[in-house]
C-alpha cells in the first residue's frame, strides 16, 4: 500500500509539473522590462514561449511581424508569440490557451507577463494561483523583478512599490550596469541581498540573459547562508538571521526533522493571523511524513496568501532538511519562532487558532 501511495503521490507531481509555467515580469518605472523583452523576442531560444505585455505598440516588432491573427495576437519570425494585455490576465491566459488547444496559434511551452512599472505583483500573482479554472493547466513559476542599476539605490530608499517588487521577487535582474559606477553595481548588490535573500540575483544588460532564467527557482533559498548572520535557536529549529532594510526584515529558518499536513496548515495559518499585512513574501520546501505521502512539498506565500502547497517529484538538492525563508516589515523574532512549533503537530490533532493554542 505504502508503494502504491508513493507512486500515486509522484505522478500527482508529475501532472503538477506538466502545467505550463508561468513567469510574472515586474519593475519600477524605467528598470528596463520592455528593453528585456524587446531583445528577448527576437531571440530564437523563446521560440516557445507566449510574452503578455500591456502594450504591445512599445516594442519594436515590425521588421519581426510575419503574421498577425488579430489586432491582439502576433507571430513573429523568432517563433515568439506575443499578446496584448487588453482585458484581465484571466481572460487573456484562458483566450491563449483555448487557441493552443485549436491550433491556432503555436503550441507555447511557456508564459511572461509583464506588469505595469507601479503594479504590485502579489495579487496578480495570487489571482493566477487561485482561479480554479487556470491552474488546472498554468502555474506561478517565477516572479522575476527588473532592478536599475544606476538608479535602484534610490527607488529602494523612495518609492514603497519598487521595495514591494524586490522583496517578492524570485529572480532579480539587473540592469544598465553598463551606465553604472562598478561602485553603485557593488552596493547596489548588496542592498539587494539584505533586502531579498532568497532570490537569484543576476546581470541582465540589453536582454543578454539564458532563455530559461525567468523560470528558474532562486538558487538561494537552498544553499547555506548561516555564516552571514546572527543565529538563533529554538529546540528543533534554526532561525539563521534577519536582515533589515527599510523596515523589511528577512528570516531563513531550518527544521530538523519532518512535519505532518496538519503541521504545516497550523503553521501557514498562525503566520499569516500574526503578521498580517506585514508580511511580503514566504517560500520554503518542507518534508512531509503523513498518511499516504512522505516527501517534499514547495511553499509558497504572497501576503497573507499561501498557495496550495506542491508535492515535488524529487528534493532539488542533496540536502533534504526542510527550510523555510520569511520577507516581512517588522517581523517579530520571537513571536516567529513560537509559530515553528506548529510543525510538531502530530497527524489528526485540530488547528489551533493562535499561538496560546500550541
Amino acid at each position: 500500500m505504502a508503494a502504491i501511495a508513493r507512486r500515486r503521490s509522484t505522478d500527482f507531481a508529475a501532472r503538477m509539473e506538466s502545467r505550463i509555467p508561468v513567469s510574472l515580469l515586474t519593475g519600477f518605472l524605467g528598470s528596463g522590462k520592455t528593453t528585456l523583452i524587446n531583445a528577448l523576442v527576437r531571440r530564437s531560444g523563446w521560440a516557445d514561449t507566449a510574452v503578455i505585455v500591456n502594450e504591445l505598440g512599445e516594442i519594436g516588432l515590425d521588421h519581426l511581424l510575419i503574421e498577425s491573427s488579430d489586432d491582439n495576437i502576433v507571430l513573429l519570425d523568432s517563433g515568439c508569440l506575443c499578446c496584448a494585455l487588453q482585458s484581465g490576465l484571466k481572460e487573456t491566459l484562458a483566450d491563449l490557451f483555448v487557441r493552443r488547444v485549436k491550433g491556432t496559434v503555436p503550441r507555447f511551452a511557456r508564459v511572461i507577463v509583464e506588469t505595469t512599472g507601479i503594479a504590485d505583483p502579489g495579487p496578480i500573482a495570487n489571482s493566477l494561483v487561485a482561479d480554479v479554472l487556470l491552474k488546472v493547466e498554468f502555474r506561478l513559476a517565477t516572479i522575476a523583478t527588473t532592478v536599475d542599476a544606476k538608479h535602484g539605490e534610490h527607488a529602494i530608499d523612495t518609492e514603497p512599490e519598487a521595495l514591494r517588487q524586490i522583496a517578492l521577487a524570485d529572480v532579480l535582474l539587473v540592469t544598465k550596469t553598463d551606465l553604472a559606477e562598478r561602485t553603485e553595481v557593488e552596493r547596489l548588490d548588496a542592498r539587494l541581498a539584505n533586502v531579498n535573500p532568497l532570490a537569484l540575483r543576476v546581470t541582465a544588460n540589453k536582454g543578454a540573459i539564458a532563455p530559461d532564467l525567468l523560470f528558474a527557482p532562486g538558487a538561494s533559498l537552498f544553499s547555506e547562508k548561516g555564516g552571514e548572520h546572527g543565529l538563533w535557536t529554538s529546540g528543533r529549529y534554526t532561525l539563521l538571521g534577519s536582515d533589515h532594510q527599510n523596515g523589511v526584515k528577512s528570516a531563513s529558518m531550518v527544521l530538523d526533522g519532518p512535519t505532518t499536513w496538519a503541521g504545516l496548515a497550523a503553521w501557514t495559518s498562525l503566520i499569516s493571523s500574526q503578521f498580517d499585512d506585514t508580511l511580503l513574501r514566504v517560500k520554503g520546501i518542507v518534508e512531509i511524513i503523513d498518511v499516504g505521502y512522505h516527501g517534499p512539498v514547495a511553499i509558497h506565500g504572497i501576503g497573507r496568501y499561501f498557495h496550495p502547497p506542491e508535492r515535488l517529484v524529487r528534493w532539488p538538492s542533496d540536502d533534504h532538511r526542510s527550510r523555510l525563508v520569511c520577507i516581512g516589515r517588522k517581523l517579530d523574532q520571537p513571536t516567529l519562532i513560537k509559530t515553528l512549533r506548529a510543525f510538531a503537530l502530530p497527524a489528526g490533532v485540530p488547528q489551533p487558532l493562535s499561538l496560546a493554542d500550541l
